[in-house]
C-alpha cells in the first residue's frame, strides 16, 4: 500500500513540474512555457475570489480578495463565518506573468462549463459572455458551454477577470480546469475535441440505425430494440454534453432544452440498459430491476417539467441508485462468466473497457493531468462489444436456419426416393402396423385381466362396512390402485393412490406402488407412518425416474367410532358426518417429491350411518365438449342429493351423471370412486 502511494505520489510530482502552479492568483510564466507547451497549459490552482458582488475591472486591483481553488466550487466553502451555499454571484481573478519576448504573441483560452453564466475579461475588456450573469436571481439568463478564444499577450502583467453567478446549477463556478496556450494549441485541441465528438456521436448513430434494422427484420430480438434505444439515447448525450455539438450546428437551440434533454438521456438511459440487460441474461436477473427502474425514470422525467433549479438539486439519489445497478449489472454478469452464459464474456469485457476509461479519466482529473479524454473510447468500445454480443447471437440464430434448412432438403430427397414406392411401402408398413396393433391388443388386455386381479373383490363384505367401487380407466389399464382390507377385528385400512399419467406407463406405477404398500401395510402403526415409509421407499428406489403420485390412507376403528387418516398431496375427499358433509384435506406432500416432512394424522368421528367417498381427481376433473368441468362443487352437490340412496348405488349413479354430461366426449382421465358406509 505504501508502495503504491508513493508511486502515484512520484507520478503526480513529475506532472505538476510542467507548468508554474497558480499563487493567491498569480501564474509566472517562464519564457519556455509557451514554447515548450505544445498542449495546452492547465490554470488550475488558488484563483483570486470575491463571494457576493462582481468586482469590475476599474477596481479589480484595490479590491479584497479571497483565495477559491479552481476548478473546485465555491459551494460549501466558509468566508469567515459564513458557509456559502450554492447559489450566488461571484467574481474570479487571475494575473498572468508573460516574460518580455512572448509580448504580441497570439494564444488561445480554453474557458470549460461555468455554472450558470459568466462575462469574461480580458486587460479590462470584455472578451466574451456566456449567457448573462447577475446577482439578481430573477434577472440571470443561463448558458453552459465550453469556448475557445484567440488572444493575444498585451502586456506582461495580463489580467483574467470572470463575473459570474449561479442560481440553477448544483455547483456553481468553473466545472473544469481552463487552459492556456498557443494558438495553434488552441485550436489543435478544438479540432481534435469536436472530431472526438463527431466520430462518437456518428459511431453510435450509425450502430443504433444498424440495430434498429435487425429489430424490425428479426421482431423476435427485443434485445437488438432495447440496445438501439440505448444507443440513441447515448448519441443525444454526446451532442448534448462536452462542446455540446448540438449548439455548434444550431447556435440558436434554446440551452434550456439542452439542458432538459441532456437529464433526460441520462434518467431514460438507466431502465432501457437494464431492459438490455436482462433480455440477455434472463436466467441470472430479476424482472423487477428494471420495472423499479422505470418508476425511478419517469418520476425523475417529470421533474424535468419544472424549473431547472429544482431537479438539479435532486439529482444525487438518482446517481447513487445508478452507481448500485451498475455493480449489480457488473455481479450478475459476473455470475453469467461463472456460469458460462453464452456471450457474458463479451460483455463484461467491454463493461470492464469503459469501467476501467472512466476510472482512469477520474484519476487524470483529480490529480489534475494533461491529456485526451479516454471514456468516449471505452463507451465506444463497450457498444462495439454489445453489438458483437448480438450479431453473434443473430449469427447463431441463422446457423440454426441453415442447418435446419440443410437438414430439410435430405428429407426432401428422401421423400422422392420413397415416393415411387410409396404404394408399396405404405401397405407393407400398414400390414406390420396393424400385426404390432393386433400383439399390442391382445397384450393389453391382458395387462387388463391382471390389473383387476390387483384390486380387491367388490362383493366382499364385511361386518361393520358396506363399500361399493366403481373404477374406469381412461385406457385399457388405468393409473389409480386401491385398497380395502381388515387389519384387525373391527379395524379397516383403506388405501388410494392416483399415479401421474395414464395408460401403461401409469399401470406400471400402480404395480410397482401395490408392490411396495404390500409389504408395510401389515406393520404400519398409523396412516402417517405407512405414507412416510411408502415415501421412503419410493424415494430410494424410483427417485431416478421422477416418479410421483398422491394418495391418501384411512383407518376406520369401527368398535371405536372413528377414524384416522392421512393424505398425501390427494384431492378433499368427502366425509358425511350427522349429514354434513366435510372434507378430509391433505396433510403432506405428493409422494415422490423429496418432501423431508412426516405425514401428520387426523383423527374424526366415524358413526353409524356416516359415509365416506374416496376417490381421484379424474371424478371431477373431466370437461364437456363445451369445455366445461364437472367440477369439485357438482360431486359434493351430487352426493348430497343421494344422502337416502343405499351405498351400493351410489357410485353407479354419479358415474351415469358423469356420462351424460360429458355426451359426446371421452374422459379425460381414469375414474375410482370408492363409497362407505358405517354399519
Amino acid at each position: 500500500m505504501k508502495r503504491s502511494l508513493l508511486l502515484l505520489s512520484t507520478f503526480w510530482f513529475c506532472f505538476s513540474l510542467e507548468a508554474a502552479p497558480i499563487q493567491d492568483g498569480v501564474l509566472q510564466i517562464s519564457s519556455q512555457d509557451l514554447i515548450e507547451h505544445s498542449e495546452l497549459i492547465p490554470l488550475n490552482g488558488n484563483w483570486q475570489f470575491l463571494y457576493g458582488e462582481f468586482v469590475s475591472p476599474e477596481k479589480s486591483s484595490t479590491a479584497k480578495w479571497d483565495i477559491l481553488t479552481v476548478p473546485h466550487s465555491w459551494q460549501d466553502t466558509k468566508k469567515g463565518d459564513q458557509v456559502l451555499p450554492r447559489e450566488g454571484a461571484a467574481s474570479f481573478r487571475l494575473s498572468i506573468i508573460f516574460p518580455e519576448e512572448d509580448l504580441k504573441k497570439e494564444i488561445g483560452l480554453l474557458m470549460p462549463d461555468f455554472a450558470s453564466a459568466y462575462k469574461l475579461y480580458y486587460n479590462g475588456r470584455l472578451v466574451y459572455s456566456s449567457g448573462t450573469p447577475s446577482v439578481d436571481p430573477s434577472a440571470e439568463i443561463p448558458k453552459i458551454k465550453s469556448v475557445y478564444l484567440p488572444l493575444r499577450v498585451e502586456k506582461t502583467n495580463t489580467e483574467i477577470l470572470v463575473q459570474g453567478s449561479n442560481w440553477i446549477n448544483n455547483f456553481g463556478g468553473f466545472w473544469q480546469v481552463p487552459k492556456l496556450g498557443t494558438l495553434e494549441a488552441i485550436y489543435r485541441e478544438k479540432l481534435i475535441t469536436q472530431s472526438r465528438e463527431s466520430f462518437l456521436f456518428g459511431g453510435l448513430l450509425l450502430i443504433g440505425l444498424y440495430h434498429t434494422g435487425l429489430f424490425l427484420f428479426r421482431r423476435k430480438e427485443k434485445s437488438a430494440f432495447y440496445f438501439a434505444l440505448f444507443t440513441f439515447l447515448l448519441t443525444l448525450r454526446v451532442a448534448l454534453i462536452g462542446n455540446r455539438l448540438v449548439l455548434e450546428i444550431f447556435p440558436d437551440f434554446p440551452w434550456e432544452s439542452v439542458f432538459r434533454l441532456e437529464f433526460f438521456s441520462f434518467y431514460t438511459a438507466v431502465p432501457i440498459f437494464l431492459m438490455f440487460h436482462r433480455s440477455l441474461f434472463p436466467e441470472d436477473t430479476f424482472s423487477w430491476v428494471p420495472a423499479a427502474a422505470w418508476v425511478l425514470a419517469i418520476a425523475y422525467d417529470i421533474t424535468l417539467l419544472f424549473p431547472i433549479g429544482f431537479f438539479t438539486k435532486i439529482v444525487g439519489p438518482f446517481q447513487i441508485v445508478t452507481g448500485i445497478g451498475l455493480l449489480y449489472v457488473l455481479f450478475t454478469v459476473c455470475l453469467g462468466v461463472w456460469k458460462k452464459r453464452e456471450d457474458s464474456l463479451l460483455f463484461l469485457t467491454g463493461f470492464f473497457a469503459f469501467g476501467i476509461t472512466v476510472g482512469i479519466d477520474l484519476l487524470w482529473d483529480k490529480l489534475n493531468l494533461r491529456g485526451i479524454n479516454l471514456s468516449p473510447y471505452g463507451l465506444l468500445v463497450f457498444t462495439l462489444s454489445q453489438s458483437l454480443v448480438l450479431s453473434r447471437r443473430i449469427a447463431r440464430a441463422f446457423r440454426k436456419s441453415e442447418i435446419l434448412g440443410e437438414n430439410l432438403r435430405i428429407t426432401n430427397s428422401a421423400l422422392n426416393i420413397l415416393k415411387d414406392n410409396l404404394e408399396v411401402l405404405v401397405r407393407e408398413k400398414t400390414s406390420e402396423l396393424n400385426h404390432s396393433l393386433e400383439r399390442i391388443r391382445k397384450d393389453l388386455l391382458v395387462a387388463q385381466r391382471i390389473q383387476k386381479k390387483l384390486f380387491p373383490e367388490n362383493v366382499e363384505s364385511y361386518k361393520e362396512l358396506k363399500y361399493a367401487v366403481k373404477y374406469l380407466p381412461r385406457d385399457e389399464v388405468g393409473g389409480d390402485f386401491y385398497d380395502i382390507f381388515e387389519i384387525s377385528p373391527g379395524v379397516y385400512r383403506i388405501f388410494l393412490a392416483d399415479a401421474t399419467g395414464h395408460g401403461v406407463q401409469a399401470a406400471l406405477v400402480t404395480m410397482a406402488i401395490k408392490a411396495e404398500y404390500e409389504g408395510i401395510k401389515f406393520g404400519a402403526k398409523d396412516p402417517g407412518f405407512c405414507l412416510d415409509l411408502l415415501d421412503d421407499k419410493f424415494q430410494r428406489k424410483f427417485s431416478s425416474l421422477g416418479t410421483i403420485f398422491s394418495s391418501i390412507i384411512v383407518d376406520i376403528y369401527a368398535r371405536e367410532n372413528r377414524l384416522v387418516y392421512a393424505s398425501a398431496g390427494h384431492p378433499d375427499q368427502i366425509l358425511v358426518h350427522s349429514s354434513n358433509l366435510m372434507n378430509l384435506r391433505r396433510t403432506g406432500a405428493i409422494i415422490g417429491l423429496k418432501n423431508k416432512k412426516s405425514y401428520e394424522n387426523q383423527e374424526l368421528d366415524f358413526l353409524n350411518g356416516d359415509r365416506m367417498f374416496l376417490f381421484s381427481d379424474g371424478v371431477f376433473e373431466q370437461f364437456n365438449s363445451k369445455r366445461e368441468a364437472w367440477g369439485e362443487s357438482r360431486l359434493r352437490n351430487r352426493i348430497s342429493e343421494l344422502s337416502k340412496e343405499p351405498i351400493e348405488n351410489i357410485p353407479d349413479i354419479v358415474m351415469k351423471d358423469l356420462d351424460l354430461w360429458l355426451e359426446y366426449s371421452q374422459p379425460q382421465d381414469d375414474i375410482s370412486l370408492i363409497a362407505i358406509e358405517r354399519v
